[in-house]
């Protein structure tokens, strides 16, 4: 048996229908009383007989409007949305086995534009940005439906709402008042992208890996697959709708438009695709940090080539792309780097500010550019329900300097969100190092760069505190790898042979990793104390590592347009423990899956 039910799609107010009649006015005796002066004191009437239901208006009101067209009364069908207005009162009415359930999928924040005419939705708008969204199409509203999250078939005239919506929201446009918004700046203004207003940014359940912000399962946006619905208002034409769904089929798949089932989320706040299975999975950002030339590229390349074997050989652990498409651009490098056979194939262009790592996306009201994330799934062999998944970028250094953080410019703000960060130190940067080092042959050494790496620790401590709202006395909890990188033309300074492998019988020794860290942080502290100084300012658990992702000095060439160069010989690489400080983090934060011991 179904049980009618009353949803005010305006106020989230709402009542079963238990016992009829079930009286609707601004009487004192009505079942659902409505302060309204457009509303009769005795409006109209649900009741039952013979098994099925009636709604009834009263004789002196003539016709309603339900299913936003004139009703004179008559019966219900269960199991159908319907829609009524009474007087400035805008139901949802249906008949359901489990009304509770029903009134829990809708949500009076979150509404949606239907244009009949070109059979597409935008939404979803806050209703102060509705009626400002409204307002501004200067009355051509006829083709227009509107509704809230959880109506599937039915919803409301536009040109009906519209009056009471700007009653409700009666600043210039229908825009919301002072202080209704969440996102900040200025509130007076028109914001670039609809506010959905009950997403928080802070404390949600997720964190997206593209634009850091939080929000929770359901806060997550679907995109639309039929053609029909490419162009996203926000996005731009060349990418397809984001909606929140309201309809589900059988295997409990968000349906489009279209009546098309979809299977990509999105973001709420960047708008930008999620990973696969990304609410089913845990993701951990990995924050690479290093000055502009200090070897970034190269790093990520090597390392994502090396976890591939180390991983699965050692821990019985399969390392794979989460979505090969969105991988592209770091497989290409990494296949460039192994598959060479001269310099010049193999030497990999600096990571631009601005470049082909980057997108432009909506945050915080901006659009801004972001680094492309890249996502790697993990999981054992032994036991395929134990996996998660970890995201690197590949920043321009250029974004680790001080002048360089502000809301324009966000594209290293994924360190405060970090579950490690690794901080890449290129010694032959350090002028003290290239004294260390004066008779060698590598070409680096020749040449003239100005060494601020102390400062972008600096600066990476002042952000992340910033960031998380922390006293800078406190430290945080979050791993950090100080990697000395290039170690292949600084380890006989403190010798080859005391630097230990730490992998041993499937296991992580983490006495070795310590006595390699104590080693090379003495050597670091009569260097450049500062690295260290600067590193423990920032984390309660620092380790020091020695690296090198080329294991070979590279060499100078001339590339096709005689422009010199330097690069690495594809023919000398031999990688040396770039995995390592990698595997400690993943111990800290997975320890089933890479155990260790002392």
């Amino acid at each position: 048996m179904s049980d009618f039910c009353l949803y005010n799609c305006l106020t989230g107010e709402h009542a079963v229908i238990a016992k009829t009649p079930f009286k609707i006015g601004s009487g004192e005796d009505s079942d659902l009383k409505l302060n309204d002066p457009d509303v009769a004191h005795e409006h109209c009437v649900i009741y039952k007989k013979d098994k099925k239901t009636f709604l009834v208006p009263n004789q002196q009101i003539g016709e309603l409007i339900l299913d936003g067209v004139g009703f004179g009364g008559g019966e219900l069908d269960p199991g159908q949305d319907h829609t009524l207005c009474v007087g400035s009162n805008f139901f949802a009415i249906r008949g359901d086995t489990h009304p509770k359930k029903w009134l829990q999928s809708l949500d009076c924040n979150r509404w949606f534009i239907f244009d009949k005419s070109a059979t597409s939705s935008q939404g979803p708008f806050h209703p102060a940005d509705l009626s400002r969204q409204l307002s501004g199409l200067n009355g051509e509203l006829e083709h227009l439906i509107v509704y809230c999250k959880g109506l599937t078939s039915m919803g409301f005239p536009a040109e009906t709402i519209l009056p009471h919506l700007a009653k409700q929201y009666p600043t210039a446009s229908g825009a919301p008042e002072q202080g209704q918004r969440r996102n900040g700046g200025d509130q007076s203004a028109p914001s670039e992208e609809p506010v959905n207003a009950e997403v928080n940014l802070e404390y949600g359940e997720f964190t997206c890996p593209v634009c850091w912000l939080k929000f929770d399962r359901g806060d997550v946006m679907n995109i639309a697959v039929h053609g029909s619905l490419r162009g996203d208002p926000i996005l731009g034409e060349e990418h397809m709708q984001r909606f929140h769904a309201t309809r589900f089929n059988d295997k409990g798949q968000a349906i489009d438009a279209m009546n098309i089932p979809v299977s990509d989320m999105a973001c709420p706040h960047c708008r930008r695709k999620l990973p696969p299975s990304f609410l089913d999975t845990p993701h951990y950002i990995f924050s690479i940090v290093g000055a502009p030339s200090s070897g970034k590229s190269y790093y990520l390349s090597v390392l994502v080539k090396t976890l591939q074997s180390t991983l699965y050989k050692n821990f019985g652990i399969s390392f794979r792309d989460s979505d090969p498409s969105e991988n592209v651009i770091l497989n290409h490098m990494k296949s460039q780097l192994f598959s060479a056979v001269t310099t010049e194939e193999a030497f990999l262009a600096k990571t631009e500010l601005e470049g082909g790592m980057y997108e432009t996306l909506p945050r915080l009201g901006r659009k801004v550019k972001l680094p492309k994330p890249f996502i790697f799934r993990l999981s054992s062999s032994r036991d395929h329900q134990q996996n998660f998944s970890v995201v690197f970028y590949d920043n321009a250094g250029e974004h680790f300097e001080p002048t360089r953080n502000s809301a324009e410019s966000p594209g290293a703000q994924h360190i405060a969100a970090a579950s490690g960060i690794f901080f890449l130190f290129d010694p032959l940067h350090n002028l003290e190092f290239r004294r260390k080092l004066e008779g060698g042959e590598d070409p680096q050494l020749h040449l003239n760069r100005v060494d601020q790496q102390d400062v972008i620790l600096a600066e990476t401590e002042v952000r992340v505190k910033n960031l998380l709202g922390m006293d800078t006395k406190q430290r945080i909890s979050t791993p950090l790898a100080v990697i000395v990188g290039k170690c292949d033309t600084w380890i006989d300074l403190i010798g080859r042979d005391k630097i230990q492998n730490p992998i041993e019988n499937g296991c992580l020794n983490l006495g070795k990793i310590e006595e390699n860290s104590k080693l090379i942080r003495d050597f670091l502290l009569r260097i450049c104390p500062a690295i260290v100084s600067n590193a423990e300012s920032i984390s309660s658990e620092v380790m020091y590592f020695a690296v090198s992702p080329l294991g070979c000095s590279p060499v100078e060439f001339t590339d096709s347009r005689g422009v010199k160069l330097i690069g690495p010989n594809p023919k000398n690489l031999n990688p040396m423990f770039v995995e390592v400080p990698t595997l400690w983090v993943l111990s800290r934060i997975e320890a089933t899956l890479i155990p260790g011991f002392r």
